[in-house]
C-alpha cells in the first residue's frame, strides 16, 4: 500500500512522517500522537479527546489541532513536553 502524502508549508511529506499535536489556547502541546492515526484534524481531536463536549469546550479555549513534521515537532511540541517551553504553564519562571 502507498504512503499517504500531506503537504506542509509547500512540501510534500509522507503522513507517516508527520505528528498531529494539541495544542492549548497558550500555544504549549498537551498530547502529540503519530500522523497516520489520523486523517484529518477533527479526527486526530476525537482521539485526543473523545467526548463531543470536552472537544467543544478546547475549542472555545482556543485549542487547536495541527500536523507538523519532525522538525516543527522538535521546535514546537517537544520543548512543552520536556517543561522548557516558554508558555505561561511551561519552563518559564
Amino acid at each position: 500500500m502507498p504512503d499517504l502524502m500531506v503537504n506542509l508549508g509547500g512540501r510534500t511529506v509522507p503522513l507517516k512522517d508527520c505528528f498531529w499535536v494539541l495544542f492549548n489556547g497558550d500555544g504549549c502541546a498537551e498530547g502529540s500522537q503519530l500522523g497516520r492515526c489520523a486523517v484529518d484534524e477533527e479526527q486526530a481531536h476525537k482521539r485526543f479527546t473523545p467526548r463531543q463536549r470536552d472537544r467543544d469546550r478546547e475549542i472555545r479555549q482556543g485549542y487547536r489541532v495541527e500536523l507538523v513534521d519532525r522538525g516543527q515537532w522538535r521546535r514546537e511540541a517537544e520543548p512543552c513536553f520536556m517543561g522548557r517551553c516558554q508558555h505561561e504553564k511551561g519552563g518559564a519562571e
